[in-house]
């Protein structure tokens, strides 16, 4: 059926077909428009509910910012708090305050009283002028108080006369002549009710004497019946070949610890002696110890073999050696012959030397129980024994070494552990002395089993650097060390300095650097031989080297003369090997520099040097006293209670 065809010739059914086509086209049409515009409907809400959305991500995202500035906020404000607690300690409640709710105050301040006192005392008050009475001013020179009451008094008098209208007669003025002439002959002499103890003979000094003696040489005891301390080297009770050493090695005047240890070593007994660096403690045992070899039978071919007759034991070579040299020096005129024996040398040698006889043996203990073991020496004969460094020797692991050298000795002519026992005087005891910066348990181990109620003898304070060393301590970082080094040396001139370094391949590196940059350098350290050491030390001491780079080899006991700087270019792990280290410096009464280079790494000393810092008077660089570290021991904080705000938060 065509369309175009006029609906007047169409029948009704083919009207119908057509009309109901129009109407499904019409439908189909609305039906696309429908669709067209639900699609940019939906298109429009979903645009709309997208910028829903993101607009409520970013009101998310801003609160939970605010809420996060928030918290951070509380958290500094909570750590502000905590700190200032823990500083300046919690806030004091206010106390309450009382209101006087009365209406009138009855308390007045004493600059409101305006009323006068009625009695014309009180307007005028008298201050009483010097030696108003017969009592003297203190801290005031007692001379110039005389002439200044015998004035008041010409003064006051001619006031009185003039007052009175009264003229004073001849004899009142040539008493006044003569009471100013006796002011101006006053020398305290009067007032005088002792003489001091330097004043006075061996045999006029009193308990009085002897307490002030041993407070200006600030010597304590710890024992029972001590002997006096000797005041010069003429009252020591020394024999005279011991005396003329003495003077012949120009020790003038005793110091400190041989004044109170070498009385004890006369009568042998067991000493223990603190002291500090430098106070000479190896002529304190070493003149006792040859006293009393001077008094034994000379060593013959039948006794030779029996061993020695005393031993001395020291933790390093050096020391040793040094110890030997000052041995040789005072027995100079005894004829006793020492001989030493520590490592780096031919064992087979030194055990050699030692049969062919020897009265004193110097040793480090390791060599030492080496040559018992193989049988090279004995000490069948040895009553006499001295630790030096004992704590240091302690601390290098040597315990076993010398608990074996002295299990070695004969245990029969140990003294009787009670000390109200009398001894026999025919019998020869063993004596020990041991010398020791600090008690760690080792060391009292060691004198609780080996010695028999010894005196423990303290000079100064123990492990305190002498007052003569001028302390200087840095902050530096690492890599400021060589530049400050070089800095300090080029100040130094024609005199020495000992740069001490904690390990020997630093040493090396240091010494090396220094060496290309034209200083005279000489090294010291465990990784060289015995002879290298020697040769090392003995061109420092005779100053065809200034600068010696060292370990704590050369911490201890070493003593070179005229060392006037010592520089720690490493801070040591402990404050008792810093004090050793610049005991080097300020020794027999000369004054010494000490410059530690200190950084970051060293908090573990920080407290420790610190107080060492402020007991000597030094000064304590800032960065050093605001540290936390330098504030507490470490290991000593104390845990405290929470506190209350502190619980608050953590809940």
């Amino acid at each position: 059926m065509n369309s175009h065809l006029s609906p007047i010739f169409l029948t009704k059914a083919q009207r119908q077909l057509l009309r109901r086509h129009d109407e499904h086209h019409h439908k189909h049409i609305l039906h696309i428009r429908r669709d067209r515009n639900g699609e940019r409907d939906s298109k429009r809400d979903r645009g709309e509910s997208m910028d829903r959305e993101a607009e409520r991500r970013k009101r998310k995202e801003r609160d939970e910012e605010l809420k996060q500035r928030k918290r951070a906020r509380l958290e500094k404000e909570k750590e502000v708090e905590t700190t200032k607690e823990y500083y300046l300690g919690p806030e004091k409640p206010k106390k309450r305050e009382i209101i006087n709710k009365s209406r009138f105050s009855f308390d007045w301040a004493h600059s409101e009283d305006t009323s006068r006192d009625i009695s014309s005392l009180y307007q005028n008050p008298h201050e009483p002028g010097l030696l108003f009475g017969r009592g003297f001013r203190a801290g005031i020179d007692r001379k110039e108080q005389k002439k200044l009451a015998a004035r008041t008094k010409r003064d006051l008098l001619e006031e009185i006369r003039k007052r009175n209208g009264i003229e004073g007669t001849a004899v009142e003025a040539a008493a006044l002549k003569n009471k100013e002439r006796d002011a101006d002959m006053y020398d305290t002499f009067d007032m005088r009710v002792d003489r001091h103890w330097s004043d006075k003979k061996l045999e006029e000094m009193t308990e009085r004497d002897w307490r002030i003696f041993r407070e200006d040489h600030n010597i304590s005891y710890k024992g029972s019946r001590i002997p006096w301390p000797m005041r010069n080297w003429a009252e020591g009770k020394l024999t005279t070949e011991l005396l003329k050493a003495v003077d012949r090695a120009g020790y003038k005047k005793p110091s400190p610890i041989q004044m109170a240890a070498i009385p004890l070593g006369l009568q042998q007994r067991d000493v223990i002696g603190v002291a500090e660096t430098g106070s000479g403690k190896t002529a304190a045992f070493v003149l006792p110890m040859l006293a009393y070899i001077s008094r034994l039978p000379p060593l013959r071919e039948e006794n030779e073999a029996e061993g020695p007759y005393a031993v001395v034991m020291a933790p390093t070579r050096e020391l040793a050696q040094q110890i030997e040299d000052e041995t040789v020096k005072f027995a100079h005129y005894l004829g006793i012959r020492v001989v030493s024996i520590v490592g780096g040398q031919s064992i087979e040698e030194q055990g050699f030397r030692i049969r062919q006889g020897c009265e004193v043996v110097i040793a480090t203990p390791g060599r030492l129980l080496d040559c018992l073991e193989r049988r090279y020496c004995v000490l069948n004969q040895c009553n006499y024994v001295v630790l030096d460094e004992a704590d240091r020797m302690m601390d290098m692991g040597f315990e076993p070494q010398v608990m074996g050298v002295l299990d070695a000795m004969p245990s029969s002519n140990m003294k009787p552990e009670n000390e109200n026992e009398e001894l026999d005087e025919k019998k020869i005891y063993r004596t020990t002395y041991m010398f020791s910066a600090t008690m760690p348990p080792a060391v009292e181990r060691l004198a609780r089993k080996y010695l028999r109620n010894p005196v423990v003898v303290t000079v100064g304070t123990a492990g305190k650097a002498t007052d003569l060393i001028t302390q200087h301590v840095f902050m530096v970082k690492e890599s400021e060390k060589m530049y400050m080094l070089q800095r300090l040396l080029d100040e130094l001139g024609d005199r020495t300095a000992i740069v001490f370094i904690n390990t020997k391949k630093q040493a090396d590196f240091v010494a090396k650097n220094l060496d290309k940059t034209g200083y005279r350098v000489s090294t010291l350290h465990g990784g060289k031989s015995q002879d290298q050491r020697e040769i090392s030390l003995e061109g420092f001491r005779t100053k065809r080297y200034n600068v010696l780079v060292a370990t704590d080899v050369a911490g201890r006991g070493i003593d070179i003369p005229d060392v006037a700087h010592v520089i720690n270019y490493d801070m040591p792990n402990n404050i008792e090997a810093y004090t050793h280290r610049i005991g080097r410096t300020g020794r027999a009464g000369k004054k010494g520099v000490a410059t530690t280079f200190l950084t970051l790494q060293d908090t573990d000393v920080f407290y420790d040097l610190k107080q060492m810092l402020i007991q000597s008077n030094s000064h304590v660089p800032p960065e050093l006293a605001r540290h936390e570290a330098s504030k507490f021991k470490p290991g000593s904080i104390p845990d405290r209670p929470p506190r209350r705000k502190e619980t608050l938060f953590t809940h």
